[in-house]
């Protein structure tokens, strides 16, 4: 009984991660148990099995990777099931072959080169050519297609047109011969492996898309290490390996992602071993972690995320003034918080960047507890006398109910009133992707890259559901990004994206609140988990296995 998902991306310049993460987790007194005894395991890896995971996240409303955001309940799911041309492992800090067996990146940083495998087949045995990615990263940017990461390809030549309908194809996605793929940017950007290696960049098969219709969704075709097999709604997906799988066949027989929102249904059900890993939420962690049963059983890792309530600034409201969203910032001691509610278990949020991102910034301008300068801000914005805030969350420990409600106290110190609305995770994410909302609990994250983490969630380019559900626009900021993004000077580009979350954390569209500690928790026989920093979810489930001779 098991279960787990991919892995996920960064750019060319980031070696200096591995660095930055072997020093974070001194400073963060991070514990890898489990890394550690991965690499003293001298069991040889077999085959069969099957890994049942826990889905802490809801039901996904849909697996159709152009249609889907970067929502944890549908990715760590899709990493598996598609297969983009090259892979990011976020552990050893570096892409990887994938789709493509090799690429080549011209000097002026604009012409990508991909030469694809030879033999790489989709579920359905049809063998993958170059023409499939071109008709994929076309049905992302097709207006029709809706596609919330469309978004993330307007920097390929022609896609402008494409879209706006003066042409029929995007000139910069050429196909030279089945096996060659050939990409031109419009200007330089080092973040564009990093998008390269996302589900929803990996190839489809046109003729299985057209047949299902808005099947697909439901009954996913992919090239991936893993095959969709069977989806029980609101209650568990299930993927079976891919005895075709161009890297071999998985070592694992079949995986189980079973949906169990309820943390007392997930406790029992590990304990009577109906499932073989979970995610620990916080009132999990201590117990877990401070228990020697479990000491070679726990991975562990600072991950790139970071937790925080979302002002959206296209909803008229007191937040529209930049004044209100710095006193909140202001008025929330975010570390008894973190102490009381999250057990401990998250690192206190000085900006967007986490502490294990290259570029982090310990001098960026940050908000301490000072509920005086707080009260003096509302004041000055016109708001002595308090408004009414309506927060939408999810039950999430760790950014939903329990931690608005330890937040509300104070806001109400300062005049501010609280109203909750509790949702699902999947129509949080739907909301904030429509921007149904004023006021929301959420968290973010997952790329190494710094110029692609703030690009994501603060340039306009991605207003809305491509990332910037804020709907923070501010120019200065979208011209650092830019200027980061297409350097090839580290130097430089640490320099920019600095620049650019100063200048994001003095306007506030977040109230910042942690970096989130992942923490999974695993049966004695599963082996081949990893501490992956961008989403402990994503596991290289192909490095995954079962040894029978533990259960």
């Amino acid at each position: 009984m098991r279960g787990k998902a991919s892995i996920f991306k960064s750019l060319v310049v980031m070696l200096v991660l591995i660095l930055v993460l072997s020093a974070c987790s001194s400073e963060s007194s991070t514990t890898t148990s489990s890394e550690e005894a991965s690499t003293k395991e001298t069991g040889k890896p077999t085959y069969g099995g099957t890994l049942v995971r826990a889905d802490i996240y809801g039901d996904p409303q849909n697996l159709d990777p152009a249609i889907r955001s970067h929502g944890t309940n549908t990715s760590m799911i899709t990493w598996n099931i598609f297969e983009p041309l090259v892979r990011y492992d976020a552990v050893k800090g570096k892409f990887t072959p994938a789709n493509a067996e090799s690429w080549d990146i011209s000097s002026d940083g604009k012409v990508y080169s991909f030469t694809l495998r030879k033999g790489v087949k989709f579920h359905n045995g049809r063998e993958v050519t170059a023409e499939d990615f071109k008709y994929t990263l076309e049905r992302v940017l097709a207006p029709k297609t809706a596609s919330p990461n469309a978004g993330s390809l307007t920097g390929i030549a022609g896609s402008q047109e494409f879209m706006a309908g003066t042409s029929k194809e995007v000139t910069g996605i050429k196909v030279v011969n089945p096996t060659k793929l050939e990409i031109t940017l419009s200007k330089p950007d080092n973040t564009f492996l990093t998008i390269m290696s996302l589900p929803f960049t990996g190839a489809l098969p046109k003729e299985v898309v057209e047949e299902k219709g808005e099947k697909f969704g439901q009954e996913p075709v992919g090239a991936g290490p893993f095959k969709f097999s069977k989806w029980v709604r609101d209650s568990e997906i299930d993927l079976v390996a891919n005895e075709d799988y161009y890297a071999g066949k998985p070592y694992l027989e079949k995986v189980v992602y079973k949906i169990m929102m309820d943390q007392t249904a997930r406790d029992n059900a590990f304990a009577s071993n109906q499932i073989d890993m979970m995610v620990l939420g916080d009132a999990q962690y201590k117990r877990y972690a401070t228990d020697p049963t479990f000491k070679s059983q726990i991975v562990e890792v600072p991950e790139l995320f970071t937790r925080n309530m979302k002002f959206n600034l296209e909803k008229k409201g007191p937040w529209q003034d930049v004044r209100v969203r710095q006193a909140i910032n202001y008025a929330i001691d975010r570390d008894t918080i973190i102490g009381s509610v999250i057990q401990g278990k998250a690192y206190s949020a000085l900006g967007v960047l986490p502490t294990s991102i290259q570029g982090f910034n310990k001098g960026v301008t940050t908000y301490k507890y000072n509920p005086a300068k707080a009260k003096k801000l509302l004041a000055d914005a016109g708001y002595s006398g308090g408004f009414t805030l309506n927060i939408l969350t999810t039950s999430h420990p760790a950014f939903g109910l329990p931690a608005v409600e330890a937040l509300s106290g104070y806001l109400e110190k300062i005049g501010i009133k609280v109203k909750t609305e509790q949702v699902d995770f999947a129509t949080l994410t739907d909301r904030l992707n429509s921007g149904d909302y004023e006021v929301a609990m959420s968290s973010n994250g997952g790329s190494t890259n710094p110029v692609e983490y703030l690009s994501r969630y603060f340039h306009s380019k991605n207003d809305g559901a491509s990332g910037n559900t804020s709907h923070y626009n501010n120019q200065a900021v979208d011209v650092l990004l830019d200027k980061a993004s297409e350097t090839t000077d580290d130097k430089e580009m640490i320099t920019d994206i600095q620049k650019a979350e100063d200048l994001i954390v003095k306007d506030a569209p977040w109230w910042f609140f942690n970096y989130n500690k992942a923490v999974i928790v695993h049966q004695k026989w599963i082996k081949g988990l990893q501490p992956v920093p961008t989403d402990i979810d994503y596991q290289d489930l192909t490095k995954v296995w079962v040894d029978e001779s533990q259960e």
